[in-house]
């Protein structure tokens, strides 16, 4: 056995370990310098929202002078710059991962579960990653790159939002019984249960069949061709030094890659996110949102469209409730706003098409009407 591991260790590419090492110390780097001290500054932001500013972040660019109808855009200039950090260590993690050079065997055996279990695994790849679903979807396009089915890719998105281990603990510290618990159950069945659901569907339409061994293998020659070198034997593999210069040539080039393709959409979500929220004032939450079937789905549809930072969800849920919004709207709007969202179709379609992140958008909104509205009759009947 011992043999066997040791064997498999040393037939892995050597800029594969240094690949590794990048991505490690990239997410030590994110998690401890500005993930973990961002959740600790939340309740400084709650303070704000509950007064019902549309802006809760700190500010480069004053809303002072601007007229009240053109303000969304310094907020859209602060939550920018603020979620500039996050962008970037999306964009470097993302290179990363897909810059990664691994034997064709394990890319094979770890990445191609089909069904249940593929996008199981993918959420398990994705929970650790404390990105929004937006910004996992450069990582989970990365794995996709390495040979990763549709399933594991949509898991990795998916998991990063919904299964996010810092947010589900602050959820349950925060909020009541009902609405942690409807999040919990929510992110489980849109992950484990929908995201493989979907496509099977898929593929069940586009040919006829489920997800075959030959489709995974086609799948996968095409990722291979498009990537980096992937090594069959030890004998390719380079030196020490010229497999660091590569791996860090490499993650550079794909990062770079990546952010040119994705930091004009991630921008300009936070601009139409500035304006949303805008058009929201105190008086209209508690008007229209204090409850209600209409409530329920006007908030879901509104969750499931935007896009906002990771753990966000907690501080504007919270805020909602602070001004009005009922417990039913509220729920559905904290497992519908760290989903996928209208800016997360845009950045997935080319690499897995129009339908996939459309049915998950659906099936979120879904999810979300049908959380709000359970949490709602249980606060009801017990008061």
């Amino acid at each position: 056995m011992l043999q066997k591991v040791t064997s498999g260790l040393r037939s892995v590419p050597k800029q594969t370990w240094f690949g590794i090492g990048i991505t490690l110390f990239l997410w030590w780097i994110f998690m401890n310098y500005t993930r973990w001290p961002a959740v600790q500054q939340k309740s400084e932001i709650l303070t704000v929202l509950a007064s019902g500013a549309p802006n809760t972040f700190t500010e480069i660019m004053s809303r002072e002078g601007w007229p009240y109808w053109l303000s969304w855009i310094p907020t859209g200039v602060n939550m920018t710059d603020n979620n500039a950090i996050g962008m970037a260590f999306a964009f470097l993690i993302g290179g990363a991962v897909s810059s990664l050079v691994l034997p064709r065997g394990m890319i094979r055996k770890l990445l191609h579960s089909s069904g249940t279990k593929g996008s199981a695994y993918g959420g398990l790849l994705g929970a650790p990653l404390m990105m929004c679903s937006a910004c996992s979807v450069p990582v989970a396009l990365g794995w996709k790159k390495r040979g990763a089915n549709i399933e594991t890719t949509l898991g990795v998105v998916m998991g990063a939002a919904m299964l996010n281990i810092m947010g589900l603990t602050t959820i349950f510290v925060l909020f009541p019984g009902p609405t942690a618990w409807g999040r919990i159950l929510a992110s489980v069945v849109l992950v484990v249960m929908l995201t493989p659901l979907i496509v099977n569907l898929l593929v069940r339409w586009n040919s006829g069949q489920r997800l075959s061994s030959t489709y995974l293998e086609e799948q996968a020659k095409r990722s291979e061709a498009d990537s980096c070198p992937v090594y069959n034997t030890a004998a390719e593999d380079p030196g020490w030094a010229e497999a660091g210069r590569l791996a860090i040539s490499n993650w550079w080039s794909s990062s770079v890659a990546i952010a040119y393709r994705l930091f004009i959409p991630m921008t300009g979500a936070m601009f139409l996110a500035a304006f949303i929220r805008l058009m929201l004032p105190p008086g209209v939450v508690e008007t229209f949102m204090g409850g209600g079937f209409w409530a329920i789905v006007l908030i879901s549809a509104f969750g499931t469209l935007i896009a906002i930072p990771t753990l966000f969800e907690i501080p504007l849920v919270l805020g909602f409730l602070f001004i009005g919004m009922g417990l039913g709207p509220a729920s559905a709007l904290i497992v519908t706003a760290p989903s996928v969202s209208i800016v997360s179709y845009f950045m997935l379609k080319k690499d897995v098409g129009h339908a996939a992140p459309l049915l998950l958008m659906a099936a979120t909104f879904v999810v979300g009407v049908c959380t709000g509205l359970t949490v709602e009759y249980l606060a009801e009947l017990y008061g």
